[in-house]
């Protein structure tokens, strides 16, 4: 009997034990916070142009993609159910797998991230001679009706909406469907474009085909008149054409947004032309155009487009990250003069790796491969800027400011922040090719990259470190309130130390090869939260802290070839140009703006602030010119 009594005791205590460390794993690891997939497929989309995108079922999270073709594996973080893959051919084998991950706390209260259950995971050698179906749309009392023909076992329709984020990413998946037709009700006055692709059903994933893009579906019902059907063409580098129907009106009136509002650029007669050419527009902006038709002061119909500008180097203006010779011909020819490192030029045209300028009064070709390019002239507004370092400095340590940096303007960029407000922001150019692209990858997924710092001169990088060097045993306060030093606060109790921070000579920041930066909502411009806050120059800013929007940062840079440092979650530089190009020089000096420019109206020269020479006579290179109201040179 008492036998009976003692293992019935130890069964119970057995049943204690096993449910104490179940309840312990379900707390240590729930799953109750898991995200979720919503139901649907896995699609792999092959476009023809070396290019694969991925589309699949959205979640509530982000999501981990992980790629392997050939030889190469990588990993990345997306926030849209979609991913855009380039460099493929046909023929290789092609294999994905997506989780959805989410930032969690384990019971202890530590960061934790947790994944799905549920994972895609799709084996692909990819195919070739995969055709779009042929298709067409019409449009009737709000209702888009698509119809196709193909030889898929399926068909996937995806719409495309007005937003460049979406139009970036190829649209969002409405559809899936045996038939060939499908009808799509639209909002009134709604505007969309739609597209189709054929499927196959794999194991797991959709296999689908190229897309058959279809016309603009939109409603026509408009007060008066016809629809205008906007559209634009580009006709030169950076130029466009608008064009539209005419409709029963007295005039139309073209307009371009300015930001705030918008702005009237012409006022036209149905008789005259039904078009207009707006000036050249600035390379990678984000344009909004619109034509409204009026008759007896009412406005009877009106369109707009929205576009980025196609990228070009014309007019940019560049400065030599070391003396460069001048030449008469692209790398050849005539040696025309030796142009000295931190000269701002413009940019007359463009050959191979090979920029023409104007170096005084020579015309010549320098090495583009060692030039930096003012990247709000270049890659537009496909990034944002705020290099604070050129009026409120963000240097600090944790919360604790640093005298002679914290919210002053650092030594060498004096000159960085121009009269009208907007920055100088030099880049060396074949970083900026790479950046560009990470740039549209970040557009693709909703997010713009927004820019800290590019290049830092030698000169700011020697004072930073110097002046911070000599307070690091000051007084500072933590988060809880406690005091206690500089160094103790940055460092971990000696864990890092200053020069994980800030460099104490050269940096790739000097040489022009190096970025801070972080992320921002593309249709709102608030800036994604991170661990830390921007120049945080303390170990809470270490990437081994990365949350998942440092994780979707890392992502979207590593991703272009660029390699980050362990100690900033925010910084990024490109080593393999440097060691391409041999690049071993770096400037002291800040940069300016100080220079000719030329424009489609002729040359003006700007100051180094940023101003024109205006309504006035000067020399300038040793010969005399009369400036007009515009600040173009004659003479």
């Amino acid at each position: 009997m008492q036998t009976q009594r003692l293992l019935r005791a130890w069964a119970m205590a057995g049943v204690l034990v096993l449910a104490l460390l179940a309840a312990a794993v379900c707390c240590l690891f729930p799953g109750n916070g898991r995200p979720q997939f919503e139901k649907g497929d896995l699609l792999v989309c092959i476009n023809g142009d070396e290019t694969v995108d991925l589309f699949w079922p959205a979640s509530v999270a982000l999501y981990q993609l992980e790629v392997r073709c050939g030889g190469t594996e990588y990993e990345r973080y997306c926030s849209r159910p979609a991913a855009h893959l380039t460099g493929l051919s046909a023929g290789e084998e092609l294999e994905v797998r997506v989780r959805a991950v989410a930032d969690g706390k384990s019971v202890f209260g530590k960061p934790r991230q947790m994944f799905s259950w549920k994972s895609f995971h799709a084996r692909v050698v990819l195919p070739e001679g995969l055709e779009a179906p042929e298709a067409f749309c019409t449009m009737e009392s709000g209702v888009a009706s698509l119809r196709w023909s193909g030889s898929g076992e399926l068909y996937e329709v995806f719409r495309i909406e007005g937003s460049p984020a979406l139009e970036a990413a190829g649209g969002v998946p409405v559809a899936s469907t045996r038939e060939m037709e499908l009808t799509v009700p639209l909002e009134e006055g709604e505007l969309c474009r739609f597209a189709v692709r054929a499927g196959w059903k794999r194991r797991g994933f959709i296999l689908c085909g190229p897309a058959a893009s279809l016309e603009e579906a939109g409603s026509p019902d408009l007060p008066s008149g016809g629809q205008l059907a906007l559209t634009y063409r580009e006709t030169a580098p950076r130029m466009v054409a608008l064009e539209w129907n005419g409709t029963q009106c007295s005039r139309f009136e073209v307009q371009q947004w300015t930001g705030e509002e918008w702005r009237t650029l012409a006022r036209l007669t149905p008789e005259e032309h039904m078009n207009f050419e707006p000036k050249r527009l600035r390379s990678g902006s984000y344009n909004r155009f619109r034509v409204a038709a009026q008759s007896g002061g009412t406005e009877v119909a009106a369109e707009e487009v929205s576009f980025y500008a196609a990228i070009s180097t014309l007019y940019s203006t560049i400065w030599p990250i070391q003396d460069l010779t001048l030449f008469e011909n692209p790398g050849k020819g005539e040696w025309l003069a030796k142009v000295p490192a931190g000269t701002a030029l413009c940019v007359l045209a463009e050959e191979g790796d090979w920029f023409r300028v104007r170096y005084g009064e020579e015309y010549g070709w320098l090495d583009s491969r060692f030039c930096m390019i003012n990247l709000p002239e270049y890659v537009g507004d496909h990034c944002a800027y705020d290099i604070t370092n050129s009026y409120d400095s963000l240097f600090a340590v944790h919360g604790s400011p640093i005298r002679q940096v914290t919210h002053e303007v650092i030594p060498g960029y004096e000159n960085v922040r121009t009269a009208e407000g907007e920055f100088l922001v030099p880049y060396l150019y074949p970083c900026a090719k790479k950046l560009l692209a990470a740039a549209q990858a970040a557009r693709g997924d909703g997010f713009r990259l927004k820019i800290y710092e590019a290049f830092r001169p030698q000169q700011a990088t020697r004072f930073c470190y110097d002046v911070t060097e000599e307070q690091m045993n000051d007084p500072a306060v933590t988060e809880s309130g406690g005091r206690t030093t500089l160094s103790r606060l940055m460092t971990d109790n000696g864990r890092f130390h200053l020069g994980s921070f800030l460099a104490r000579t050269i940096s790739a920041h000097n040489r022009g090869i190096a970025l801070d930066l972080t992320l921002e909502k593309l249709d709102s411009g608030e800036e994604l939260e991170m661990q830390s806050a921007m120049h945080d120059l303390s170990w809470h800013s270490e990437t081994y802290l990365n949350n998942l929007s440092a994780k979707l940062l890392e992502g979207y840079m590593t991703g272009v070839g660029m390699n980050g440092l362990s100690s900033e979650w925010w910084h990024f530089q490109d080593d393999a140009t440097k060691q391409a190009i041999g690049l071993n020089s770096s400037l002291y000096q800040g940069v300016s703006a100080e220079g000719w420019v030329q424009d489609d109206g002729g040359w003006r020269y700007r100051n180094a602030g940023g101003s024109y020479l205006r309504n006035t006579a000067a020399t300038v290179d040793g010969r005399s010119y009369t400036f007009d109201a515009d600040g173009y040179a004659a003479g």
